[in-house]
């Protein structure tokens, strides 16, 4: 499934084949604004103090975000023929996200993650080397629509399949062998050539389709498409880069480096007969004039110039900021340590002391060269008051920087969930008394790091929400158990559900097919004053599955009453009835106190058995 709209730069997401609900996103990314209106974009120049010419170096800076809100994806669906008008708009939870900023032609793309929240906000830096031709970037940044500067976004998200009538087959090590047999790393590719990949990698039976008692060659087509998705989110990251004879870079893909070994822990593919739920990735991409549009962009306050002592050398310097200011409840503090050479050095983060903190140690030169070593390690831990399924900590892992300045984005390592818990709008509340929720986030790689709650859904409880901050959140699994309890006089079966699930459980009261009987009762009511009936449903061979309802007629509640008992099996169709008549005094003459008979069809009026 990979129903996708976008209107008035939102992207709406189908989240559920058979119900309209849909996640929400922005289709591009925008550039933050600062002060006003003024777009968060800065080309710092850093050259000679003695000799202005002698250019060191250059730093480009920008804070990105991809900006949506309820009520911006509100008219959006509003104004889209496409979309439903009962459609349910939720915002979309990303399990992972990252950005790269691209400039062709200059430097390679750098990529960072981004936060979690519904702004995905990111700060990114590129670092000019003296080779590159600065004063060119300088000039063509001047006019937002000449500069080869763009944004990629890549989301993870997670989505609910139902079941397939096909399933993809493979070992994904052998998969990104052919990848890289076909590209390589360092080829621009496009989307079809990727689908044209999907299809050789079937034809040559590197991936399989299973199905049931079908040609898997009919399900080719749609098997390729599925296939095309898993491997441009699991294998691909999205790039703008130089294309001969095209004035504009282009967007494209480059094949990432990776390893594939804990790949199989997440199922990629739909699954036969059982719902599914599998990663999916979006790609908001925009050039550098569609990021700063509609803001007050002026060139001299966004390209500027630094001059530096000789003195600047002597000590390799790194500021480190948080990247944003809010500080989740459950955060204790984060450690930063940075490493460069033998100097090692730790800082520290809380809430009340979140300004930038310096390190500053002597520099350390190439014996070769001569010329001072830039790249610096670093990584940061974030601690939590409350363990999350018995994880008090996250690391971001080893870090590489050669910039000036670092920006933590803690809330990069977790995520915050708003898991939905409802009733749908339909649900028949006269079928089941009560439905108990189980939610399971289960950790791929620490069993013991899971986490689950319970809730219990009725008449009078229809939802429930569910935040939760999880770290790492890309390698939780969510799973759901669904307890259905019957209500009295209910002919339907008691049910336990186990199911993947993503941040959204609906729940609905048709749990299988219905065999229905509608019973009418046209009577005299002059002569009867009431009837009784008690409908009995085998759904399956046993003495003991029987699915049974009582019925009332009377003069002033004769209107046609509905028998509608779970049908697993579609042969079954006759239904029992037991009807007991009680006449008006006097009235009975010949008339039968007690009736049982049995129906296959849709429909029967008691009247006639009287």
């Amino acid at each position: 499934m990979n129903s996708q709209i976008v209107v008035q730069n939102i992207c709406f997401i189908r989240a559920d084949p058979d119900r309209p609900i849909y996640y929400y996103c922005a289709a591009a990314p925008s550039i933050s604004v600062i002060d006003g209106n003024q777009p968060a974009v800065q080309l710092q120049i850093f050259r000679n103090s003695s000799q202005p010419a002698t250019v060191y170096y250059a730093m480009l800076s920008l804070q990105t975000q991809l900006a949506s809100s309820y009520e911006a994806a509100q008219a959006a669906a509003a104004a889209s023929p496409e979309m439903p008008r009962d459609a349910i708009l939720m915002p979309l939870q990303a399990i992972a996200c990252s950005a790269t900023l691209d400039i062709p032609g200059f430097v390679a793309g750098q990529t960072n993650k981004t936060s979690l929240s519904d702004q995905q906000n990111c700060y990114l830096l590129a670092k000019l080397p003296p080779e590159a031709d600065i004063a060119l970037l300088a000039s063509l940044m001047a006019t937002p629509a000449t500069a080869p500067i763009a944004i990629s976004y890549k989301i993870d998200y997670l989505q609910q399949l139902p079941p397939a009538t096909f399933e993809l087959e493979a070992r994904w090590d052998q998969v990104y062998q052919f990848l890289q047999e076909s590209f390589g790393f360092n080829l621009l590719i496009f989307s079809v050539d990727i689908e044209e990949t999907s299809s050789r990698l079937i034809s040559e039976k590197v991936v399989t389709i299973k199905v049931r008692d079908t040609d898997p060659d009919g399900h080719f087509a749609q098997a390729a498409a599925e296939l095309t998705q898993i491997l441009i989110s699991e294998f691909f990251t999205p790039v703008f880069a130089d294309v001969p004879q095209q004035a504009k870079p282009k967007p494209g893909f480059y094949l990432q480096r990776l390893s594939v070994e804990d790949i199989d822990q997440r199922r990629l593919s739909g699954k036969l007969s059982e719902t599914t739920v599998v990663k999916r990735s979006l790609y908001p991409q925009a050039l550098f004039a569609e990021l700063v549009a509609g803001t007050d962009y002026q060139a001299d306050r966004v390209i500027g110039q630094s001059d530096l002592q000789d003195d600047f050398f002597a000590h390799r310097e790194v500021r480190v900021h948080l990247l944003s200011d809010e500080w989740d409840a459950n955060v204790q503090l984060v450690t930063v340590r940075l490493r460069y050479g033998k100097d090692n050095k730790q800082f520290t983060f809380r809430k009340d002391d979140t300004g930038p903190k310096t390190f500053r140690s002597p520099s350390i030169t190439d014996p070769k060269t001569g010329k001072m070593l830039w790249p610096v390690e670093y990584d940061f831990t974030v601690y939590l008051n409350q363990a999350v399924g018995g994880v008090r900590s996250v690391n971001s892992g080893p870090l590489p920087t050669e910039l000036n300045d670092v920006y933590l984005d803690i809330e990069s390592l977790y995520g915050r969930y708003d898991f939905v818990i409802k009733a749908a709008s339909q649900f028949d509340w006269r079928w089941y008394q009560s439905v108990l929720v189980t939610l399971r986030c289960r950790h791929m790689k620490l069993p013991a790091s899971s986490l689950s709650k319970s809730f219990q859904i009725s008449e009078t409880s229809q939802q429930h929400n569910y935040p939760v901050m999880l770290p790492n959140p890309d390698l939780y699994l969510f799973e759901v158990t669904k307890e259905y309890s019957c209500a009295a006089n209910s002919p339907h079966i008691p049910a336990v559900l186990s199911e993947p699930t993503s941040q959204d459980v609906y729940l609905f009261s048709s749990l299988y097919h219905q065999r229905v009987l509608t019973l009418s009762a046209d009577m005299d009511w002059q002569q009867v004053e009431m009837v009784l009936v008690s409908a009995s449903y085998a759904y399956l061979p046993g003495d003991d599955d029987i699915l049974q309802q009582v019925f009332q007629f009377t003069e002033s509640d004769a209107a046609p009453q509905r028998f509608s008992a779970d049908q697993i099996d579609p042969q079954r169709l006759s239904v029992d009835l037991e009807i007991w008549f009680t006449y008006q005094p006097g009235r009975q003459g010949d008339k039968p106190e007690y009736v049982q008979t049995s129906t296959v069809q849709d429909d029967i009026d008691i009247a006639n058995l009287n």
